[in-house]
């Protein structure tokens, strides 16, 4: 599982999270679990340690809202 850390914190958890996708890479993490600030994933480190921001995708349960947060490091 690779750890991505992002400079402010989510508006919600992973478990509101429709959809988190690393950019400028453009992959959808998946198996993500954690938050608002550090957020778990099973993907491969490789495929998304160069990650600059990530685009947020909350789900319906909180309102379908959107948000963008840049990336503090990724780690393995």
């Amino acid at each position: 599982m690779a750890t991505i850390t992002l400079i402010q914190a989510a508006a919600h958890t992973a478990d509101h999270i429709h959809l988190m996708t690393a950019q400028p890479m453009n992959v959808d993490l998946t198996g993500l679990q954690g938050g608002a600030v550090q957020f778990r994933c099973t993907n491969a480190f490789a495929a998304i340690k160069g990650a600059k921001q990530v685009q947020i995708t909350y789900d319906a349960g909180v309102g379908s809202h959107h948000q963008n947060i840049a990336v503090s490091s990724v780690l393995p």
